[in-house]
């Protein structure tokens, strides 16, 4: 077995027992605690806090292709020098982060018709402590320590589950975002922890006019690369809530977590994926061996989650009734269960076209921003103007018009990840 594949089984297992606590917030704290005319606002609040980590989570991207990279030639010591240089950087861009949350955040709340402010306070902490993680654990990712970022992410999993466990039967949504602060606020701990052995090496010198230049051009394309697919779940997941009866925004909220068991299996590979696509490109000689080179790691990805997609989508066809009616509450939103194959079907047009792009960003290469900004900005430019306009469609239509895009973004990734067939000469 190769390093590669004994890496991707051994994170996936490990993991596992993390996302056991994920699944419990998802398919039984939410349901049980948090009141059916409240559901519908998990979704767009947590996206909003995803979308304020964006700046720190990019820079955490851009810092792990270059940390791979030195990680590769032996360079230890310049990976620590890169590191001090990020935690600076980052402390920077978290000052502008918070101003501009201490602004928005009622106002975002207030729309979404959430009342308890102490959500506002926590979402905001989540979003703080959120920006922060990635830079650890992105750190471990690019170093190839999968062990130690397996334990971690198991860890902080528990911790998260113990939180909720205490906080969500008095405070609903306060207590499940209080869960998700805890869950970075442990990884920040367990990998500085864990890269004490790492970083226990004289600096090196790094940081220079070029690297700098090199570091900022990739940041602004990784900007524009994640700010778009965020800002586009943003607009719909509030469209869902603000447009929709609260009856189908939590429907929706409750046959999705089906289609999320997906990423459980899809984010392993991605995680063990980056690394090793940076180094083959790396290692290349021109940007058509670069593509010959990450191909393999998208495919076999690809091939994985495409046949799982298929055996989940057979399973809630058969299936679907009874195991949305195994949640709190589930049996009541029967009506949904013929959403959740084709929830299942978007996930996985959407995953394969991670892994394609994500090899991309390792290689250096942004060529695909070309396709990939206007696809994402086409689902939620149509949701904006329906609302505008007062046409509000069913949420049938909404996930057919999702999954339209999700197909062309698929169809665009398989065409530049196979356009190349014959190895370089």
């Amino acid at each position: 077995m190769t390093e590669f594949a004994r890496s991707a089984v051994f994170l996936f297992l490990a993991l596992r027992a993390g996302d056991l606590v994920s699944v419990a917030a998802g398919m039984w704290f939410v349901p049980r605690y948090v009141p059916a005319e409240d559901i519908g606002a998990v979704l767009p609040v947590s996206s909003f806090a995803t979308f304020l980590s964006l700046p720190v989570f990019a820079f955490a991207m851009t810092v792990m292709k270059e940390s791979a990279v030195l990680y590769a030639s032996g360079e230890r010591g310049k990976v620590k020098s890169l590191l001090c240089g990020v935690f600076v950087a980052v402390a920077v861009i978290l000052v502008v982060v918070l101003a501009v949350s201490v602004l928005v955040v009622p106002h975002f709340l207030k729309a979404m018709r959430v009342s308890d402010a102490s959500v506002g306070i926590l979402v905001v902490a989540a979003a703080f402590l959120g920006c922060v993680a990635p830079v650890y654990t992105d750190a471990l990712q690019s170093l190839k320590r999968f062990r130690s970022l397996a334990i971690v992410e198991v860890g902080g999993a528990l911790v998260r589950f113990l939180v909720m466990l205490v906080a969500m039967p008095f405070r609903a949504l306060a207590g499940y975002f209080a869960g998700q602060a805890a869950l970075p606020a442990f990884r920040i701990v367990g990998s500085v922890v864990a890269l004490r052995r790492d970083l226990a090496v004289p600096a090196q010198s790094y940081w220079n006019r070029a690297t700098v230049r090199r570091i900022a051009i990739a940041f602004v394309a990784i900007v524009a690369y994640q700010g778009v697919p965020m800002a586009a779940s943003l607009v719909e997941h509030s469209i869902l809530r603000t447009s929709l009866p609260s009856a189908d925004s939590a429907g929706y909220f409750m046959v999705s977590r089906f289609s999320d068991f997906l990423y459980y299996l899809t984010f392993p590979l991605l995680l063990v994926m980056f690394p090793h696509t940076a180094a083959a490109a790396c290692k290349a000689d021109n940007p058509r061996s670069a593509a010959d080179a990450t191909r393999p790691f998208v495919l076999k990805c690809s091939a994985v989650t495409l046949a799982a997609a298929a055996a989940m989508s057979v399973a809630y066809v058969l299936f679907g009734k009874e195991l949305l009616s195994l949640m709190p509450h589930g049996a009541d939103y029967a009506a949904y269960v013929p959403y959740m194959p084709w929830l299942v079907a978007i996930t996985a047009l959407t995953a394969c076209q991670t892994f394609y792009t994500n090899a991309e960003v390792s290689a250096g290469r942004f060529g695909f921003l070309a396709w990939l900004v206007p696809l994402h900005l086409v689902y939620p430019a149509m949701l904006f103007l329906s609302a505008s306009f007062g046409f509000v469609p069913t949420l049938g239509w909404l996930l057919a018009w999702f999954g339209a895009a999700s197909l062309l973004r698929f169809a665009f990734s398989a065409h530049g990840c196979l356009r190349h067939l014959r190895p370089c000469e």
